[in-house]
């Protein structure tokens, strides 16, 4: 039995990635809101009880996703050893975003362009821009640099994702957030990715530029330690959050 082809959506869907630290999801309500923010945008909805999910997942530590298309959603866990925090190389990529585009503000399945560029960029990470040459994000991070002892960040409006750790940087440090040009980038005292498998990761080259010191990310390391701290000995029954 054939099905009409306007049912033939393989676009529209959106997910959110949690890490999992000793079954406990880390940053759960801020990526609830995150996926609602993704599902308004792109009109899907989803009745699925996710504080009653993640008390079944496993006393493991992993990825764990939720997955939500027109026909539903689902939850996928996947045990993994800790993400590197090894600082990374970063380059720029050849493949840019639409600013507006739903697949750079959210994580959507048409997730092409950054899996390009990150393919592109291996084994290291790369720097996407926007149709006009502005910082968008890295191809699996967000970005920020630091240049005359200010921190900077591209906005949501230049092509990136907000983020659940990029979230907890700009609500403990003052940043500026704005549409800048690569050269901008290129000329940072320091630059770290976020992420909310890897947390915060430091950049030790872009391109041939060497940087060897990471005061900033290394202050951020430790707040977002001990914000994973308080979530792990959080005591609240998860049916709460």
């Amino acid at each position: 039995m054939t099905r009409p082809s306007e049912t033939f959506t393989p676009w529209l869907g959106v997910f959110e990635t949690l890490r999992v630290l000793d079954g406990k999801p880390l940053f759960f309500i801020e990526h609830r809101e995150e996926l609602g923010r993704a599902l308004a945008a792109l009109r899907l909805a989803s009745n699925l009880d996710l504080a009653a999910e993640a008390a079944k997942l496993p006393a493991k530590s992993g990825r764990w996703r939720w997955i939500v298309t027109p026909e539903g959603t689902r939850t996928m866990f996947t045990e993994e050893p800790p993400s590197s925090h090894e600082p990374v190389t970063l380059s720029v990529s050849p493949v840019c975003v639409g600013s507006a585009n739903w697949d750079a503000r959210f994580k959507t399945f048409g997730y092409l362009s950054h899996a390009q560029a990150a393919k592109l960029a291996e084994p290291g990470e790369a720097v996407l821009l926007n149709e006009a040459g502005h910082v968008a994000s890295a191809a699996r991070s967000n970005i920020f640099w630091t240049r005359g002892g200010e921190l900077f960040t591209p906005a949501h409006e230049a092509g990136c994702r907000c983020g659940v750790v990029r979230r907890l940087v700009l609500e403990n440090v003052k940043t500026v957030q704005g549409q800048f040009p690569l050269k901008d980038l290129l000329e940072a005292d320091e630059i770290f990715l976020t992420n909310s498998m890897k947390g915060i990761v430091s950049v030790r080259a872009i391109g041939d530029r060497k940087l060897a010191a990471f005061p900033m990310a290394e202050t951020l390391r430790e707040l977002y330690a001990s914000a994973i701290m308080r979530m792990v000995q959080n005591r609240l029954p998860m049916k709460h959050w």
